[in-house]
């Protein structure tokens, strides 16, 4: 008779703490969903001064010195590009994102993505993070996003609730590229994404 007795409260116990953790892990289940689906309701908020493509020609190739410095004014479309875009988040909190610059066309007569020069800095002109550095990024230098292969990450960062961050990036042909008589272009979107 005792035996049975340690048996039944042996399997009630285990019971309790079966159902206890099956509880647990539900409870938690639901936490997570409730958080995914806050998450997948966040958004983050992209203005660009003018608009957000890129679009050079083989017209004259520029000095890095020159390119870094172009404000927007003073030279014919496409030997330069100038863009300046601001990134806000309206969420309830801090967000991380993506900056990413996705190729337009694929064309024969397209520039080498080589010789894209590329120069991305603050509201301040001061350089963020790998622009810094005496040697100027190209688009290929750039990393490939693992998601999307055909474009290239330009830029990583947080922002906090509320806040805001502008850019302002550059673009221009190394003055090392041989000018030809075909016209070459290099065109390309600047993208934001929450990460």
């Amino acid at each position: 008779m005792k035996k049975n007795e340690n048996h039944g409260y042996f399997i009630k116990s285990i019971s309790i703490v079966l159902l206890s953790l099956i509880a647990v892990i539900l409870i938690i289940a639901i936490f997570l969903k409730i958080d995914e689906y806050k998450r997948k309701s966040y958004k983050i908020d992209v203005r660009f001064s003018d608009n957000d493509i890129v679009y050079l020609t083989n017209k004259l190739p520029i000095s890095d010195e020159i390119g870094k410095n172009y404000n927007g004014t003073g030279v014919e479309k496409g030997i330069a590009d100038y863009k300046e875009f601001t990134i806000t988040n309206p969420n309830e909190r801090k967000v991380s994102y993506e900056i990413y610059l996705t190729k337009v066309t694929n064309k024969v007569d397209d520039i080498r993505s080589s010789y894209v020069k590329l120069y991305l800095t603050d509201e301040n002109n001061n350089p963020v993070e790998d622009f810094g550095s005496s040697k100027m990024l190209s688009y290929y230098d750039l990393p490939s996003l693992e998601d999307k292969l055909d474009s290239r990450l330009l830029y990583r960062g947080a922002i906090v609730s509320g806040g805001s961050k502008k850019f302002k990036l550059r673009s221009w042909i190394a003055d090392t590229y041989i000018i030809s008589n075909t016209e070459e272009d290099f065109n390309f979107d600047i993208d934001v994404r929450l990460k």
